[in-house]
């Protein structure tokens, strides 16, 4: 073989080499997006207002719990090396009651339906 010949066989390889990295790359895109397909199929379908219902009601559920309530909260003091009074840890123990407020305020914009009915979320 000449040179020439080489370097045209060398450019083509290269070219085909980069041509299937391409398709490679789209092939994951579409196992990616099959995947975020197959998660999403059996989750309820909510519409875009909807969604926003759901968001105010998180975020009423949040506001209306009691941060300000000192028993919520375990401190843990220690003296500082001035002599000042400081509290060495403080931890938030009430994460039970945030999400049972919060639950209750979310589930105010929703229906309950039973299994046996067969007005189940279809697509």
């Amino acid at each position: 073989m000449t040179k020439e010949e080489l370097e045209v066989k060398i450019s083509t390889l290269q070219t085909l080499v980069t041509q299937k990295n391409e398709e490679l790359a789209q092939y994951a895109a579409d196992i990616e997006r099959l995947n975020d397909e197959l998660k999403d199929l059996n989750k309820p379908k909510l519409t875009g207002s909807q969604l926003d219902e759901l968001y105010q009601a998180i975020e009423q559920g949040i506001e209306s719990f009691d941060f300000d309530d000192c028993d919520n909260y375990e401190t843990d003091f220690h003296i500082d090396y001035d002599n000042r009074i400081a509290i060495e840890s403080m931890s938030f123990h009430n994460a039970d009651e945030l999400v049972r407020v919060v639950y209750n305020e979310a589930r105010e914009i929703f229906a309950e339906i039973k299994e046996d009915d067969n007005q189940l979320n279809k697509d």
